[in-house]
């Protein structure tokens, strides 16, 4: 008889095996909007679900499981104000950014749970029709452990983090709630990569390669790196962008510059991590400063991609607005259709040598690191452009 497995210790806050739970690092963002999440009873105890994450950094959040009735129903009606709105793609939804300011909600009520048992929840909930119904402009989803049906389809987290961008476009921390979102997925891709497993493996499903993102061969592309402080170690506190690095993918000039915080200074444990100097931020630029100089490094209408979308998020004040943008890690695992990891495991597992970059502190291997994989995706894009010509 095979002896019994050990019993993984759980953290019951957010649910997770206590080496992949993530409550410290966890943000609390005080916003002014409630969001009432109606939930599939599928989506309780889901690992990877992320109303969870929602209730854990958003005070004025509160989640109702739909249980079946006797009636084998999600029935499950919800006492909100009467200008709430429903955040589902329903074919008579608003573009939530277009509505006028006097208009806007109090608050959002999102459903969650696969696609299939949102359109359930939505279907047996009734009262849900006489509240006013808002969709948001698609972007693509940096879920990477649970697949969407289509490419423009996002997480029930990213879906409130959207929507309370364009009600609330003042509140600091939001971009901590994605931040948070990544951590978890990057933290989870690691450990399932490092099991020891025995007998039988399942094969991969061997799927089409999802459509990469044209950018990756405009001559023009440039990949970022961003680097943030968390102002005196508070998490709570919204990261400030302390750091921006650039590089040209076809010729290598980098751009380069260290914003001197607004609020408080980053611990002495942090700018370690950082490898930045605090005598080096002291003589940083302002926000202003860097956006025109990056303006000008730039030049109109070039694309920028980050090996994340955190990159993208952060540098938001700095960047371009509207300029075309892209996620190298997105791309790769659409093009190898397995999962990324870290951005060093890419380097190892595809045997690329970084590039060097003459940044400061541990932004110099990021953004070399970043830079040799988008030059590896550059040119299987264009050995498969030249494959399909032929």
């Amino acid at each position: 008889m095979s002896a019994p497995r050990a019993h993984r210790r759980r953290c019951y806050r957010c649910l997770r095996p206590v080496a992949a739970c993530y409550c410290a690092e966890l943000p609390s963002i005080a916003t002014r909007t409630e969001i009432v999440i109606l939930q599939h009873p599928h989506e309780r105890m889901h690992p990877f679900g992320t109303a969870r994450l929602v209730d854990l950094c958003l005070p004025r959040s509160r989640t109702h499981v739909a249980y079946k009735a006797l009636t084998g129903t999600l029935h499950h009606p919800i006492d909100v104000p009467h200008d709430a709105v429903v955040l589902f793609p329903h074919a008579n939804a608003i573009d939530l950014a277009d509505l006028p300011p006097a208009e806007r909600p109090t608050t959002v009520i999102a459903l969650d749970g696969t696609w299939s048992h949102a359109r359930r929840l939505h279907k047996e909930n009734a009262w849900l029709q006489q509240h006013r119904h808002v969709r948001l402009q698609p972007e693509p989803s940096r879920y990477r452990i649970r697949r969407e049906p289509r490419a423009d389809y996002v997480s029930t987290v990213e879906a409130i983090v959207g929507a309370l961008r364009i009600l609330e476009p003042d509140t600091a921390g939001l971009d901590g709630l994605l931040v948070a979102f990544d951590r978890m997925i990057d933290r989870q891709i690691h450990i399932v990569a490092n099991i020891d497993r025995h007998g039988r493996r399942k094969s991969e499903r061997q799927r089409p390669s999802r459509a990469l993102s044209p950018l990756l061969l405009d001559p023009r592309l440039l990949v970022a790196y961003a680097e943030t402080s968390l102002p005196g170690g508070d998490h709570a506190a919204a990261r400030e962008l302390v750091q921006l690095v650039a590089a040209r993918v076809a010729t290598g000039e980098v751009f380069e510059a260290l914003l001197r915080p607004t609020g408080a200074w980053p611990t002495d444990h942090h700018l370690a991590h950082m490898q930045l100097p605090a005598e080096s931020l002291a003589a940083g630029e302002s926000l202003d400063a860097v956006r025109a100089r990056f303006a000008a490094f730039a030049g109109h209408g070039t694309p920028i991609a980050a090996w994340t979308q955190s990159t993208l998020d952060w540098a938001r004040a700095i960047l371009p607005a509207g300029a075309r943008q892209t996620v190298l890690k997105t791309n790769y695992c659409n093009l190898e259709n397995r999962r990324a990891g870290l951005l060093e495991a890419v380097i190892a597992r595809e045997g690329l040598v970084p590039v060097d970059t003459p940044c400061a502190g541990r932004a110099r291997e990021r953004l070399g690191n970043a830079l040799a994989v988008a030059r590896w995706l550059q040119a299987k894009v264009a050995a498969a452009c030249d494959l399909a010509r032929r």
